[in-house]
């Protein structure tokens, strides 16, 4: 019998994240002042909500891990961890422990029956370890590490095979899906970018007539297999929803330009 050949990458739910339920995971209490505490927990559960991805069954959803195991593979200490999975509960993004983690405790990821999910690059974020998502330790306790985070998830759940796998979203959707500030997106976006786990381009790039104000960026998520499409502006007209042929009255104004 052939040994099993684990998948590239790991299974993400993504309904919880579409339906802007990452912003939950924030450094206020319901819109009070900004708290380190609440801040930390947020990083701790996101950091935490991604390792158990790394190592659930594909197709169930189902963990089988321990402590010490959780600790290596997150960075987080023995009681971050423990919060941090009280946390995952309360947000129903894990089903509820009735006993403490011990060898062959399995929990169980939830929304893996979920009809579409999202991917996890697993040798990027892993980093070439076998037992620690080294890229995750990255992700300190600080304010830009949770609005990075917050934004790399937003970003894998919106892949769209369609469109080669490209994330096309605008600053307001990711700043309202996740919560984050709209001027911090762009450090959050730097964060991901040094971090190579996602590079990004200006939609429409190729389109000579788009409108600058309603450019909208493009992004990759790095470790994937994906690669950006080749130039090829009359096979992306279409996805822009706009014509590749100028209109006549931009073609008016242009010969008027020449013509002074």
């Amino acid at each position: 019998m052939k040994p099993t050949v684990l998948p590239a990458f790991a299974r993400l739910p993504i309904k919880w994240i579409q339906s802007g339920e990452v912003a939950k995971f924030d450094s206020r209490v319901e819109g009070q002042v900004i708290s380190r505490t609440e801040q930390n927990s947020s990083i701790a559960a996101l950091r935490l909500f991604v390792s158990l991805c790394m190592i659930a069954d594909y197709h169930s959803g189902r963990v089988k891990t321990t402590y010490p195991k959780l600790i290596a593979l997150s960075g987080l200490s023995r009681p971050i961890v423990a919060r941090a999975l009280k946390r995952l509960v309360k947000e129903r993004l894990l089903e509820k422990i009735e006993k403490p983690i011990r060898e062959g405790t399995a929990l169980q990821m939830a929304g893996w029956g979920e009809p579409f999910h999202g991917k996890l690059p697993k040798a990027r974020l892993y980093d070439g370890s076998n037992s620690q998502l080294l890229v995750m330790h990255q992700f300190e306790f600080s304010a830009l590490s949770l609005y990075a985070l917050k934004v790399y998830l937003v970003i894998c759940a919106y892949r769209d095979r369609k469109n080669s796998n490209i994330a096309t979203i605008n600053y307001a959707t990711i700043s309202r899906q996740t919560g984050v500030p709209l001027h911090q997106i762009p450090s959050s976006l730097n964060r991901l970018y040094h971090l190579e786990l996602i590079s990004y381009k200006q939609a429409d790039y190729y389109d000579f007539w788009s409108n600058e104000q309603d450019r909208t960026n493009r992004y990759l998520v790095r470790g994937l297999g994906d690669r950006w499409p080749a130039f090829n502006p009359e096979g992306n007209a279409g996805t822009t929803g706009k014509s590749a042929k100028a209109s006549k009255a931009q073609i008016s104004a242009a010969n008027k330009f020449l013509s002074e």
